[in-house]
Protein backbone atom coordinates (compact mmCIF):
# COMPACT_ATOMS: atom_id res chain seq x y z
CA UNK A 1 0.00 0.00 0.00
CA UNK A 2 1.21 3.24 -0.96
CA UNK A 3 0.52 5.81 1.55
CA UNK A 4 1.10 9.88 0.85
CA UNK A 5 1.12 11.97 3.55
CA UNK A 6 0.53 15.75 2.76
CA UNK A 7 1.18 18.43 5.11
CA UNK A 8 2.34 22.12 5.19
CA UNK A 9 5.82 22.56 5.75
CA UNK A 10 7.67 25.21 7.51
CA UNK A 11 10.44 27.02 9.62
CA UNK A 12 7.94 27.25 12.53
CA UNK A 13 8.41 23.97 13.61
CA UNK A 14 4.82 23.42 15.34
CA UNK A 15 3.95 22.98 11.47
CA UNK A 16 6.21 20.49 11.46
CA UNK A 17 5.11 19.17 14.56
CA UNK A 18 1.83 18.12 13.28
CA UNK A 19 2.77 16.15 10.04
CA UNK A 20 5.39 14.01 12.43
CA UNK A 21 2.55 13.31 15.28
CA UNK A 22 0.09 12.34 12.81
CA UNK A 23 2.61 10.00 11.06
CA UNK A 24 3.58 8.57 14.57
CA UNK A 25 -0.04 8.09 15.41
CA UNK A 26 -0.52 6.59 12.11
CA UNK A 27 1.94 4.50 12.09
CA UNK A 28 0.26 2.96 15.30
CA UNK A 29 -3.21 2.44 13.78
CA UNK A 30 -1.73 0.75 10.81
CA UNK A 31 -0.02 -1.67 13.59
CA UNK A 32 -3.39 -1.81 15.22
CA UNK A 33 -5.29 -2.98 11.75
CA UNK A 34 -2.21 -5.42 11.15
CA UNK A 35 -1.49 -3.33 7.95
CA UNK A 36 2.10 -4.49 7.32
CA UNK A 37 2.86 -4.61 3.87
CA UNK A 38 3.09 -0.50 2.87
CA UNK A 39 5.40 2.58 2.54
CA UNK A 40 4.84 6.20 3.56
CA UNK A 41 5.54 9.36 1.77
CA UNK A 42 5.78 12.24 2.86
CA UNK A 43 5.13 15.75 0.40
CA UNK A 44 4.60 19.55 1.29
CA UNK A 45 1.58 20.79 0.80
CA UNK A 46 3.09 23.51 -1.80
CA UNK A 47 5.37 21.27 -3.60
CA UNK A 48 2.70 19.23 -5.07
CA UNK A 49 4.25 16.00 -6.77
CA UNK A 50 1.63 15.12 -9.14
CA UNK A 51 3.13 11.68 -10.12
CA UNK A 52 3.68 10.86 -6.89
CA UNK A 53 -0.25 11.81 -5.75
CA UNK A 54 -1.28 9.66 -8.53
CA UNK A 55 0.46 6.81 -7.83
CA UNK A 56 -0.78 6.98 -3.92
CA UNK A 57 -3.17 4.37 -2.65
CA UNK A 58 -4.79 6.45 -0.02
CA UNK A 59 -4.40 9.80 0.72
CA UNK A 60 -4.03 11.95 4.27
CA UNK A 61 -3.86 15.78 5.00
CA UNK A 62 -1.83 15.18 8.29
CA UNK A 63 -3.83 18.59 9.90
CA UNK A 64 -3.90 22.55 10.05
CA UNK A 65 -5.33 25.53 8.90
CA UNK A 66 -5.45 24.15 5.00
CA UNK A 67 -8.84 25.39 4.61
CA UNK A 68 -8.25 28.60 5.30
CA UNK A 69 -8.26 31.50 2.86
CA UNK A 70 -5.20 33.64 3.84
CA UNK A 71 -1.68 34.99 3.40
CA UNK A 72 -0.70 31.20 3.13
CA UNK A 73 -2.84 30.35 0.17
CA UNK A 74 -3.37 26.96 1.53
CA UNK A 75 -6.46 25.93 0.31
CA UNK A 76 -5.52 26.43 -3.67
CA UNK A 77 -2.80 23.46 -3.14
CA UNK A 78 -5.32 21.12 -1.30
CA UNK A 79 -7.48 21.62 -4.10
CA UNK A 80 -5.52 20.98 -6.52
CA UNK A 81 -4.32 18.10 -4.40
CA UNK A 82 -7.79 15.99 -4.30
CA UNK A 83 -8.86 17.29 -7.61
CA UNK A 84 -5.73 14.81 -8.93
CA UNK A 85 -7.45 12.28 -6.36
CA UNK A 86 -10.69 11.92 -7.72
CA UNK A 87 -9.76 11.77 -10.96
CA UNK A 88 -7.57 8.66 -9.98
CA UNK A 89 -10.43 7.52 -7.61
CA UNK A 90 -7.67 7.47 -4.65
CA UNK A 91 -9.42 7.74 -1.23
CA UNK A 92 -9.05 10.73 0.73
CA UNK A 93 -8.70 10.92 4.45
CA UNK A 94 -8.85 14.50 5.92
CA UNK A 95 -7.54 14.62 9.74
CA UNK A 96 -7.53 17.71 12.51
CA UNK A 97 -7.97 20.16 9.98
CA UNK A 98 -8.47 24.33 10.55
CA UNK A 99 -10.58 26.75 9.23
CA UNK A 100 -8.75 29.52 10.33
CA UNK A 101 -8.02 33.12 8.78
CA UNK A 102 -11.93 32.45 6.77
CA UNK A 103 -12.59 34.97 4.86
CA UNK A 104 -15.36 33.57 3.82
CA UNK A 105 -16.93 34.86 0.47
CA UNK A 106 -19.85 33.45 -1.69
CA UNK A 107 -17.33 31.77 -4.11
CA UNK A 108 -14.62 30.63 -1.52
CA UNK A 109 -17.76 28.88 0.11
CA UNK A 110 -18.56 26.93 -2.81
CA UNK A 111 -15.15 25.95 -3.19
CA UNK A 112 -14.87 24.17 0.20
CA UNK A 113 -18.67 22.59 -0.15
CA UNK A 114 -17.09 21.29 -3.30
CA UNK A 115 -13.99 19.45 -2.35
CA UNK A 116 -15.77 17.92 1.05
CA UNK A 117 -18.63 16.59 -1.42
CA UNK A 118 -16.17 14.86 -3.77
CA UNK A 119 -16.54 10.63 -3.98
CA UNK A 120 -13.19 10.31 -3.24
CA UNK A 121 -13.43 12.27 0.14
CA UNK A 122 -14.36 9.28 2.83
CA UNK A 123 -13.67 10.36 5.94
CA UNK A 124 -13.27 14.33 7.59
CA UNK A 125 -12.27 15.73 10.87
CA UNK A 126 -11.28 18.98 12.48
CA UNK A 127 -9.97 20.58 15.04
CA UNK A 128 -11.88 23.30 15.29
CA UNK A 129 -14.79 25.42 14.05
CA UNK A 130 -16.61 21.60 13.26
CA UNK A 131 -19.90 23.83 12.86
CA UNK A 132 -18.39 25.75 9.83
CA UNK A 133 -17.45 21.97 7.71
CA UNK A 134 -20.79 20.29 8.65
CA UNK A 135 -22.71 22.90 7.12
CA UNK A 136 -20.87 22.29 3.55
CA UNK A 137 -21.53 18.29 3.49
CA UNK A 138 -24.43 17.16 1.77
CA UNK A 139 -26.59 14.39 3.81
CA UNK A 140 -26.02 11.80 1.12
CA UNK A 141 -22.29 12.32 1.96
CA UNK A 142 -20.47 8.85 3.06
CA UNK A 143 -18.95 10.45 6.03
CA UNK A 144 -20.17 13.27 8.77
CA UNK A 145 -17.09 15.31 10.17
CA UNK A 146 -15.94 14.95 13.37
CA UNK A 147 -14.55 17.27 15.80
CA UNK A 148 -10.78 15.99 17.02
CA UNK A 149 -7.81 17.03 18.73
CA UNK A 150 -4.76 18.04 16.82
CA UNK A 151 -2.08 15.19 16.56
CA UNK A 152 0.17 17.08 18.48
CA UNK A 153 -1.58 16.72 21.70
CA UNK A 154 0.30 13.55 21.70
CA UNK A 155 3.71 14.87 21.92
CA UNK A 156 4.34 13.45 25.38
CA UNK A 157 4.85 10.12 24.30
CA UNK A 158 5.79 9.99 20.75
CA UNK A 159 8.53 12.73 22.62
CA UNK A 160 8.84 11.01 25.46
CA UNK A 161 12.43 9.46 25.10
CA UNK A 162 13.84 13.46 25.15
CA UNK A 163 12.02 14.61 27.71
CA UNK A 164 13.15 14.68 31.76
CA UNK A 165 10.25 14.58 34.28
CA UNK A 166 12.07 17.09 36.29
CA UNK A 167 11.53 20.81 35.56
CA UNK A 168 13.09 24.21 35.84
CA UNK A 169 11.11 26.94 37.69
CA UNK A 170 11.39 28.88 34.68
CA UNK A 171 8.81 30.67 33.10
CA UNK A 172 8.64 30.45 29.37
CA UNK A 173 7.84 33.25 27.07
CA UNK A 174 7.03 32.94 23.29
CA UNK A 175 8.05 35.71 21.07
CA UNK A 176 7.28 35.80 17.56
CA UNK A 177 7.35 38.20 14.35
CA UNK A 178 5.38 41.47 14.35
CA UNK A 179 3.98 40.84 10.86
CA UNK A 180 1.94 37.89 12.36
CA UNK A 181 -0.70 40.32 13.77
CA UNK A 182 -0.98 42.20 10.52
CA UNK A 183 -1.43 39.48 8.40
CA UNK A 184 -4.39 37.69 11.02
CA UNK A 185 -5.72 41.57 10.59
CA UNK A 186 -4.32 42.82 14.18
CA UNK A 187 -3.08 46.01 15.29
CA UNK A 188 -0.23 45.49 17.34
CA UNK A 189 3.35 46.17 15.70
CA UNK A 190 6.44 44.65 17.13
CA UNK A 191 7.62 48.04 18.91
CA UNK A 192 4.47 47.49 21.27
CA UNK A 193 5.29 43.74 20.95
CA UNK A 194 8.65 44.54 22.54
CA UNK A 195 7.45 47.20 25.12
CA UNK A 196 4.93 44.45 26.53
CA UNK A 197 7.90 41.96 26.80
CA UNK A 198 10.27 44.63 28.42
CA UNK A 199 7.47 45.56 30.61
CA UNK A 200 6.82 41.91 31.33
CA UNK A 201 10.44 41.04 31.99
CA UNK A 202 10.93 43.65 35.02
CA UNK A 203 7.55 42.56 36.60
CA UNK A 204 9.13 39.27 36.68
CA UNK A 205 12.30 40.40 37.69
CA UNK A 206 10.54 42.57 40.29
CA UNK A 207 8.95 39.29 41.45
CA UNK A 208 12.27 37.04 41.65
CA UNK A 209 10.56 35.10 38.65
CA UNK A 210 13.14 33.21 36.46
CA UNK A 211 12.38 33.34 32.89
CA UNK A 212 13.39 32.68 29.38
CA UNK A 213 12.13 33.84 26.07
CA UNK A 214 11.79 31.45 23.22
CA UNK A 215 10.70 30.77 20.20
CA UNK A 216 8.53 27.74 18.26
CA UNK A 217 11.60 28.31 15.62
CA UNK A 218 10.71 30.45 12.76
CA UNK A 219 13.75 32.60 11.07
CA UNK A 220 11.50 35.56 11.47
CA UNK A 221 10.27 35.03 14.75
CA UNK A 222 13.91 34.41 16.05
CA UNK A 223 14.83 37.69 14.11
CA UNK A 224 12.15 39.67 16.47
CA UNK A 225 13.78 37.70 19.72
CA UNK A 226 17.24 38.83 18.88
CA UNK A 227 15.75 42.44 18.20
CA UNK A 228 14.04 42.52 21.37
CA UNK A 229 17.12 41.28 22.62
CA UNK A 230 19.70 43.67 21.04
CA UNK A 231 17.30 46.97 21.89
CA UNK A 232 16.97 46.24 25.42
CA UNK A 233 19.89 44.68 26.11
CA UNK A 234 18.87 41.23 27.51
CA UNK A 235 21.35 38.94 28.28
CA UNK A 236 21.77 35.69 26.03
CA UNK A 237 21.20 33.61 28.59
CA UNK A 238 17.55 34.29 28.75
CA UNK A 239 16.75 33.84 24.91
CA UNK A 240 16.08 29.88 23.44
CA UNK A 241 16.21 29.37 19.88
CA UNK A 242 15.45 25.74 18.95
CA UNK A 243 16.97 24.60 15.75
CA UNK A 244 14.42 21.46 15.42
CA UNK A 245 11.06 19.93 16.79
CA UNK A 246 12.92 17.96 18.96
CA UNK A 247 14.94 21.56 20.17
CA UNK A 248 11.68 22.78 20.76
CA UNK A 249 9.72 20.35 22.58
CA UNK A 250 13.11 19.81 24.53
CA UNK A 251 12.54 23.84 25.09
CA UNK A 252 9.17 23.46 26.39
CA UNK A 253 8.94 20.80 28.81
CA UNK A 254 11.74 22.59 31.23
CA UNK A 255 9.13 25.10 31.42
CA UNK A 256 6.87 25.59 34.95
CA UNK A 257 4.42 27.88 32.89
CA UNK A 258 4.04 28.87 29.53
CA UNK A 259 2.93 32.59 28.35
CA UNK A 260 2.22 31.53 24.56
CA UNK A 261 1.77 33.34 20.83
CA UNK A 262 1.81 30.69 18.82
CA UNK A 263 -0.36 27.82 19.16
CA UNK A 264 1.79 25.00 19.06
CA UNK A 265 3.37 26.25 22.31
CA UNK A 266 -0.13 26.40 24.02
CA UNK A 267 -0.28 22.51 22.35
CA UNK A 268 2.64 21.20 23.53
CA UNK A 269 2.37 22.92 26.62
CA UNK A 270 -0.78 20.89 26.95
CA UNK A 271 0.02 17.20 26.40
CA UNK A 272 3.36 17.64 28.72
CA UNK A 273 1.05 19.00 31.67
CA UNK A 274 2.39 22.52 31.95
CA UNK A 275 -0.57 25.65 32.41
CA UNK A 276 -0.62 28.51 29.93
CA UNK A 277 -1.95 31.22 28.58
CA UNK A 278 -1.95 32.45 25.10
CA UNK A 279 -2.68 35.72 23.17
CA UNK A 280 -6.09 35.57 20.54
CA UNK A 281 -4.54 36.90 17.17
CA UNK A 282 -6.47 33.80 15.20
CA UNK A 283 -9.78 32.35 16.04
CA UNK A 284 -7.79 28.93 15.89
CA UNK A 285 -6.86 30.23 19.63
CA UNK A 286 -10.05 30.36 21.75
CA UNK A 287 -10.98 27.27 19.75
CA UNK A 288 -8.48 25.28 21.50
CA UNK A 289 -8.52 26.61 24.77
CA UNK A 290 -12.36 26.31 24.79
CA UNK A 291 -11.90 22.43 23.59
CA UNK A 292 -9.71 21.80 26.81
CA UNK A 293 -11.88 23.23 28.95
CA UNK A 294 -8.92 26.39 29.65
CA UNK A 295 -11.45 29.14 28.10
CA UNK A 296 -10.53 32.33 30.43
CA UNK A 297 -6.66 31.53 29.65
CA UNK A 298 -7.13 32.60 26.01
CA UNK A 299 -6.87 36.58 26.27
CA UNK A 300 -7.90 39.07 23.79
CA UNK A 301 -5.52 41.50 22.04
CA UNK A 302 -7.30 44.32 24.02
CA UNK A 303 -6.47 42.45 27.71
CA UNK A 304 -2.71 41.78 26.78
CA UNK A 305 -0.90 43.72 28.38
CA UNK A 306 2.33 43.26 30.82
CA UNK A 307 0.30 43.88 33.57
CA UNK A 308 -2.61 41.42 32.67
CA UNK A 309 -0.55 38.98 31.33
CA UNK A 310 1.22 39.29 34.91
CA UNK A 311 -1.73 38.79 36.91
CA UNK A 312 -3.04 35.61 34.86
CA UNK A 313 0.40 33.98 35.48
CA UNK A 314 0.46 33.91 39.29
CA UNK A 315 -2.94 31.93 38.30
CA UNK A 316 -1.19 29.32 36.48
CA UNK A 317 1.76 29.15 39.20
CA UNK A 318 -0.83 29.00 41.91
CA UNK A 319 -3.03 26.29 40.04
CA UNK A 320 -2.90 22.76 41.59
CA UNK A 321 -5.60 20.54 39.67
CA UNK A 322 -4.40 21.92 35.98
CA UNK A 323 -4.52 18.16 34.11
CA UNK A 324 -4.62 17.01 30.80
CA UNK A 325 -7.53 15.34 29.55
CA UNK A 326 -7.29 11.82 28.15
CA UNK A 327 -10.19 11.24 26.38
CA UNK A 328 -9.98 14.30 24.53
CA UNK A 329 -6.15 12.60 23.10
CA UNK A 330 -8.06 9.67 22.05
CA UNK A 331 -10.00 11.54 19.46
CA UNK A 332 -7.57 11.49 17.18
CA UNK A 333 -6.70 8.21 17.40
CA UNK A 334 -10.14 6.80 17.34
CA UNK A 335 -11.21 8.94 14.32
CA UNK A 336 -8.23 7.73 12.19
CA UNK A 337 -8.41 3.92 13.39
CA UNK A 338 -12.12 4.16 12.22
CA UNK A 339 -11.60 6.07 9.21
CA UNK A 340 -8.81 3.73 7.85
CA UNK A 341 -10.51 0.70 8.68
CA UNK A 342 -13.48 1.43 6.52
CA UNK A 343 -11.31 2.41 4.03
CA UNK A 344 -9.36 -1.01 3.86
CA UNK A 345 -12.54 -3.21 5.02
CA UNK A 346 -11.18 -4.82 8.46
CA UNK A 347 -12.70 -4.99 11.24
CA UNK A 348 -10.60 -5.15 14.88
CA UNK A 349 -10.42 -4.15 18.05
CA UNK A 350 -9.00 -1.03 18.71
CA UNK A 351 -5.91 -0.86 20.94
CA UNK A 352 -6.46 1.32 24.28
CA UNK A 353 -5.03 4.39 25.44
CA UNK A 354 -2.07 2.35 27.72
CA UNK A 355 -1.04 -0.05 24.23
CA UNK A 356 -1.07 3.47 22.18
CA UNK A 357 0.84 5.22 24.77
CA UNK A 358 3.30 2.47 25.00
CA UNK A 359 3.81 1.98 21.24
CA UNK A 360 4.68 5.83 20.41
CA UNK A 361 7.20 5.83 23.16
CA UNK A 362 8.83 2.89 21.80
CA UNK A 363 8.55 3.86 18.20
CA UNK A 364 9.89 7.54 19.40
CA UNK A 365 10.83 9.98 16.61
CA UNK A 366 13.12 9.45 13.46
CA UNK A 367 16.81 11.07 13.44
CA UNK A 368 16.17 11.86 10.37
CA UNK A 369 13.31 14.26 11.59
CA UNK A 370 16.50 17.04 12.94
CA UNK A 371 18.31 16.41 9.48
CA UNK A 372 15.25 17.47 7.69
CA UNK A 373 14.59 20.60 10.34
CA UNK A 374 18.37 21.75 9.79
CA UNK A 375 17.60 21.65 5.84
CA UNK A 376 14.33 23.14 6.20
CA UNK A 377 15.75 25.88 8.51
CA UNK A 378 18.77 26.64 5.41
CA UNK A 379 16.24 27.18 2.91
CA UNK A 380 13.73 29.86 4.78
CA UNK A 381 17.00 31.88 5.94
CA UNK A 382 18.57 31.71 2.17
CA UNK A 383 14.51 32.21 1.16
CA UNK A 384 14.50 35.54 3.49
CA UNK A 385 18.50 36.84 2.59
CA UNK A 386 17.38 36.61 -0.75
CA UNK A 387 14.50 38.26 -0.52
CA UNK A 388 16.32 41.17 1.58
CA UNK A 389 19.05 40.90 -0.86
CA UNK A 390 16.25 41.89 -4.28
CA UNK A 391 14.68 44.22 -1.62
CA UNK A 392 18.13 46.23 -1.18
CA UNK A 393 18.77 46.48 -5.06
CA UNK A 394 15.05 47.37 -5.59
CA UNK A 395 16.14 50.19 -3.49
CA UNK A 396 19.41 51.18 -4.72
CA UNK A 397 17.96 51.16 -8.17
CA UNK A 398 14.93 53.63 -7.02
CA UNK A 399 17.68 55.90 -4.73
CA UNK A 400 19.74 56.02 -8.15
CA UNK A 401 17.02 57.16 -9.97
CA UNK A 402 15.49 59.54 -7.48
CA UNK A 403 19.31 60.61 -7.38
CA UNK A 404 19.29 61.34 -11.31
CA UNK A 405 15.97 62.88 -11.09
CA UNK A 406 17.01 65.40 -8.21
CA UNK A 407 20.25 66.23 -10.09
CA UNK A 408 17.86 67.21 -13.25
CA UNK A 409 15.76 69.06 -11.17
CA UNK A 410 18.81 71.15 -9.77
CA UNK A 411 19.95 71.83 -12.99
CA UNK A 412 16.13 73.01 -14.01
CA UNK A 413 16.38 75.52 -10.97
CA UNK A 414 19.83 76.63 -11.87
CA UNK A 415 18.72 77.57 -14.93
CA UNK A 416 15.21 79.53 -13.96
CA UNK A 417 17.18 81.12 -11.10
CA UNK A 418 19.40 82.30 -14.02
CA UNK A 419 16.78 83.23 -16.11
CA UNK A 420 15.20 85.28 -12.96
CA UNK A 421 18.04 87.25 -11.96
CA UNK A 422 18.62 88.25 -15.86
CA UNK A 423 15.07 89.36 -15.29
CA UNK A 424 15.83 91.38 -12.49
CA UNK A 425 18.77 92.67 -13.57
CA UNK A 426 16.86 93.92 -16.91
CA UNK A 427 14.36 95.63 -14.94
CA UNK A 428 16.20 97.43 -12.50
CA UNK A 429 18.78 98.58 -15.25
CA UNK A 430 15.75 99.11 -18.07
Amino acid sequence: MNILIVSYMADNFGDNLIRICFEAILRIVLSNLAVNDYNIKVMHLKSIDEKLVASSDIIFFAGGGLFGFSYLNLFDYTEKIVEIADKKKIPVIFSSMGINNMDATPESEKRIEKLLNKSCVRAFSGRENIDFFKKYVHSNTQYVPQLVADPAVWVRDIYSRYLTTSRDKIVGINVVRGGLFKDNGNVWNIDEEMAYLNGLKELLDKAHIKYRFYTNGSVLDNNALRYFAKTYQISEESLIFPHSTREFIETVGKFKAVIAIRMHSAIVSYSLGIPSICLVWNEKIPHFYQNIGYEDRALPLSQWTCENVYESLQKLLNDKKYHTNEKYLMTTYEYLFHAVSKVIDKKVEMFSQEEIAKRLQEQGVSPQEDLINYRLKCDRSEYHYVACFEQNRELKTQNKKLKEKNSELEKQLKKINSMFIVRCYRKIFK
